[in-house]
């Protein structure tokens, strides 16, 4: 990348300046890969009960309650509430 921001500046008032862009192009470059790298690991497993992952069971406990009520069952569970807007 070096010689490509060198030969960027030729003929403009850049001209043995422009190496100095590689340093803040490299820094953006290095960061959307790492951001991307950190939201892969965070959805590497969606059911491991963080807060950003598929809520398996609330879902699996509202269709106990939806099968035992179809059954005309008395008894049913109750349903699972968040805790400050987060389904664990």
């Amino acid at each position: 990348m070096l010689r490509e921001f060198d030969k960027l500046g030729d003929g403009t008032f850049l001209e043995g300046h422009s190496i100095w862009l590689n340093i803040p192009f490299s820094a953006a470059i290095t960061w959307a890969f790492h951001t991307l790298d950190t939201v892969g690991e965070s959805s590497v497993n969606p059911f491991e009960g963080s807060a950003n992952d598929v809520p398996i069971t609330q879902i699996s406990r509202t269709i106990e309650i939806d099968m035992r009520d179809m059954l005309d069952e008395v008894n049913l569970p109750a349903a699972i509430v968040p805790k400050n807007n987060i389904v664990l």
